[in-house]
């Protein structure tokens, strides 16, 4: 069967076996012993990941057994994703084997569907069968918001997932293709109008990156296309791109982003989206056969089946140590946690440094409550934020005191992720793949 969601399957009660044995001195557990706890954690994004990590290496002898499950083997590097989508690295440079992962790092790892949980009977359900659990770390992060236009979901592209880079450059690639020989002007308009909608940080590196793989890659390819053709446009509801980044930097990359050739919409919501095109919500028609839905995310489905108060965007309210209202058991990390730092009015924003350091504190705290200690609040210094700008460009703001932009901020970013990448290969594979960017070759045969 397929895998479709988050979840896990193979393994019945805690007390199945025996004896503790280690794989090939690797560290990872192949029987459990039949007192041992048992910790589930659903997700192998950064968050899950963070928690699955800590708490085998942390455990300090103490007979637990640490489960990650989820619906694929990988682990999806997603800052990058947007690359994928328009041909600025491979696929399986950004994505690295969980079991892998697991085996290095002493814990398990299984591939299934989570269909439902249930914290009473304490169990998780899934398409191979419950799952049992003593502790349960929720880390299933998010998926696309369409904020309930279905007609949205329908004709606009997501990127949430490695499928959903493959198919914006698939598209990308078709569109060419069939403008290369339309002979219908209104045909031809439509197909050479690229749309990203949602001027987020998703949306501003994705834009920017797919007005250059047109005009700085593909186009010399199609002669019968003249540049002045091709509109690369990034439709924002709100007056302003990168809401939260750093005010002077977000104009800079506004800034950048016109003298690049992007088209940008400020203060345009779209309401509506067909397959001719999309409609704003003053009415105007702009036709289009490539837009790409970048206008937030909400958590996943599974949230909703939790106590506890939810957001407009689905994420469900966590204490300061990652627990949800009524359950000390379980705790909820990453893109589905609403957690406000002290002083502050608005959640921490959805994104990977968040979700590694909540899936940190949650790990911990099992243990603590596993040992009978007092848990750990959680604390958190921001990092900074980095957004790409295409070729040579960048912004980076770094905790809170560096600003970088143009040349600078583009080499920051660079070097950020490439040292946070999973596994060398990958990281020899991306540079690779950049250094090949940078002469302007890209890989653009369709996949």
């Amino acid at each position: 069967m397929r895998k479709a969601l988050v979840g896990v399957g193979l393994v019945g009660a805690a007390g199945a076996a025996a004896t503790v044995a280690r794989s090939a001195g690797r560290g990872v557990p192949t029987e459990v012993s039949p007192n041992a706890k048992r910790a589930v954690v659903l997700g192998a994004g950064f968050g899950g990941l963070a928690a699955a990590r800590t708490l085998a290496s942390e455990k300090n002898g103490e007979d637990l057994d640490v489960l990650l499950v989820d619906r694929q083997n990988y682990h999806l590097f997603t800052p990058i994703l947007y690359q994928v989508a328009t041909a600025g690295v491979t696929p399986d440079n950004i994505v690295h084997p969980v079991r892998y992962i697991a085996r290095d790092h002493g814990f398990r790892f299984q591939e299934s569907n989570v269909e439902s949980i249930d914290l009473e009977g304490r169990q998780v359900h899934t398409d191979d069968g419950p799952i049992p659990f003593d502790y349960l770390v929720v880390a299933v992060g998010s998926t696309t918001n369409y904020f309930g236009m279905n007609a949205v979901q329908e004709h606009s592209l997501a990127l949430k997932t490695l499928g959903d880079g493959i198919s914006i450059r698939n598209r990308i690639l078709d569109a060419l293709e069939a403008a290369e020989v339309e002979t219908d002007p209104e045909k031809r308009k439509a197909l050479l109008t690229f749309i990203v909608v949602g001027a987020g940080y998703t949306g501003v590196e994705l834009v920017t990156s797919m007005q250059d793989l047109l005009h700085k890659v593909l186009l010399k390819d199609y002669p019968a296309i003249k540049p002045e053709e091709v509109r690369v446009m990034v439709v924002e509801a709100i007056g302003q791109v990168m809401l939260g980044f750093d005010q002077r930097l977000a104009d800079a990359a506004e800034k950048t982003m016109r003298e690049k050739g992007v088209e940008v919409l400020l203060n345009t919501p779209v309401n509506r989206v067909e397959p001719e095109g999309i409609y704003t919500a003053s009415g105007d028609f702009i036709p289009s056969r490539t837009v790409v839905w970048a206008a937030g995310v909400r958590a996943s489905e599974l949230i909703g089946q939790l106590p506890g108060n939810k957001g407009r965007d689905g994420r469900v309210s966590v204490n300061d140590s990652m627990q949800i209202e009524g359950h000390d058991n379980v705790f909820v990390v990453g893109d589905a946690a609403a957690y406000v730092l002290p002083g502050e009015a608005r959640p921490l924003p959805p994104n990977a440094p968040v979700a590694i350091a909540e899936g940190k504190t949650a790990a911990k705290n099992v243990l603590h409550s596993l040992r009978g200690e007092p848990v750990e609040p959680f604390k958190y210094k921001r990092q900074g934020q980095l957004v790409a700008l295409g070729y040579l460009d960048g912004v980076a703001e770094l905790y809170g005191r560096i600003r970088l932009s143009g040349l600078l901020g583009w080499l920051a970013w660079r070097g950020v992720y490439l040292y946070k990448l999973t596994g060398m290969k990958n990281r020899m594979g991306v540079l690779v793949d950049w250094a090949f960017g940078i002469a302007r070759k890209r890989e653009t045969n369709r996949l």
